[in-house]
């Protein structure tokens, strides 16, 4: 019995194919099994495999186009190591990899998962930097970044055990296995490069948009599933103020044709977590626009925290206190959603309560994953923040900017007169869906959007 299966999913991958296979035939480590699955390839794959096929230690599959995670459970299926590891065919190992990781899960019996740092490649092969991950339990304790889907390597019988791959999700797959894992089974990370990752043209993980798509609908079906749809009871509210010191948030300004106000309660209504929504405002043009939300509460804000400057915290416990009062009602959570953010959608809300039903945060909140260099004043003028980095970051270490759409805490939090609590988790959103108004060039931008991408969303509404 081989003590590791290294599995390679390829799909026209012939260009790079071969430098990852090579990469396992000369590890350190020899009692290994390598299975190479051809999902289809319209290219040369085949022919550079071929040449691979008589190798006692090899086994090429050449099947009809499966997609990754059914390729995925084929290769769990077939697996004969004690641990399994997938090598994507435009990545390549360390010669060293299998038998480092291979050591931590023997010598750590308590762990069923470990992952190693990387190195960044281009498409050409050049290295364009190292990639640290946090240390578990003495860097970072809340697991909601997870470890890569490629070069991780689980015990064979565990990956077995919770179930394999969920089939109808065709990237992601990392993220999905690592929210089931984390349940019952402990994860453990080397802070030593292993592997190297490319990133190009063609790689997936350049597709910012479909990945965050993918990890919302990854996280609603764990909720739907784990928990039979069970979330906090959260309170939405939704602040509005008509004298605000930025002439361009004014609930009625017209966005595209639509009161900047609708903009959000047409989603807070569409959002399924949300247990009840009150507008809180001290305007009455504003309360009778609220009421023709049938979802949507009106509540007039006491004068005294009317005034610009005002805390969202107080106006937060003073609501609280008037609906225990007035109906006896205490939520679990509440999420404050503020107009000014017009991009923020229902699903946003959504993902943001699955966030913390997961994860049991005391906070989480929206953000956009800052991708330009930062600087702070030294001794001899700029220098770069650490971390800083003008890469796509999506499953590692980065920077990121709150964007104002969603702020959702514990009650608790409210209780014990905390800002966020001790642990904060978060949602990340598209530069474009992150736009905060707050100046004529934020207005005009989003005015521009929303006539380029997003007229279709208003048609038929009648309380424009």
């Amino acid at each position: 019995m081989a003590k590791v299966t290294v599995y390679i999913p390829t799909y026209n991958y012939a260009r790079y194919v071969e430098k990852a296979i090579q990469s396992v035939l000369i590890q350190t480590m020899d009692e290994w099994e390598l299975i190479i699955i051809n999902d289809g390839s319209t290219d040369n794959t085949m022919n550079i495999l071929r040449k691979y096929q008589d190798h006692p230690q090899i086994r090429v599959i050449d099947q009809e186009n499966k997609g990754l995670n059914v390729t995925n459970n084929i290769a769990l299926r077939l697996a004969a190591g004690k641990y399994i590891m997938r090598l994507d065919a435009d990545d390549y190992l360390d010669e060293n990899a299998l038998l480092v990781l291979f050591n931590t899960l023997e010598s750590r019996q308590e762990v069923d998962l470990v992952y190693p740092d990387y190195y960044l490649i281009d498409a050409e092969g050049e290295v364009i930097e190292l990639v640290r991950r946090q240390k578990i339990e003495e860097e970072v304790h809340l697991l909601d970044l997870p470890a890569h889907g490629a070069c991780t390597m689980f015990r064979t019988r565990v990956l077995k055990q919770i179930g394999g791959y969920i089939e109808s999700f065709t990237c992601q797959d990392g993220y999905e296995v690592w929210l089931r894992f984390i349940q019952e089974h402990k994860p453990y990370n080397v802070n030593i490069p292993l592997f190297y990752y490319r990133q190009h043209p063609d790689s997936l993980t350049q597709n910012q948009e479909k990945i965050l798509d993918t990890r919302r609908k990854i996280k609603q079906r764990f909720v739907a599933e784990q928990y039979n749809g069970s979330v906090p009871k959260v309170l939405g509210i939704v602040p509005v103020i008509r004298r605000s010191v930025y002439p361009k948030n004014d609930p009625f300004i017209r966005l595209a044709g639509k009161p900047l106000i609708w903009y959000t309660l047409s989603q807070v209504e569409e959002a399924k977590s949300l247990d009840k929504v009150v507008i809180s405002s001290e305007d009455e043009d504003v309360l009778t626009y609220a009421k023709k939300f049938p979802s949507v509460i009106p509540m007039k804000r006491d004068p005294d925290l009317a005034r610009a400057g005002t805390r969202m915290k107080d106006i937060t416990i003073n609501l609280l206190n008037a609906l225990k009062n007035q109906w006896g009602y205490e939520p679990d959570a509440v999420c404050t959603l503020y107009i000014n953010t017009p991009f923020r959608k229902a699903h946003h809300i959504d993902w943001a309560v699955n966030t913390m039903k997961i994860f049991n945060v005391d906070t989480v909140i929206s953000v956009q994953e800052e991708l330009a260099h930062f600087y702070h004043h030294r001794r001899f003028g700029l220098a770069p923040i650490k971390n800083s980095a003008s890469d796509l970051r999506i499953e590692r270490e980065a920077i990121y900017k709150e964007n104002g759409a969603i702020f959702l805490s514990k009650l608790s939090v409210f209780k014990e007169n905390h800002l966020t609590g001790k642990t904060i988790g978060h949602i990340t959103m598209l530069p474009e869906e992150s736009i905060k108004i707050n100046s004529e060039y934020e207005f005009w931008l989003a005015e521009k959007l929303f006539e380029s991408s997003f007229t279709n969303m208003v048609s038929g509404d009648s309380r424009l």
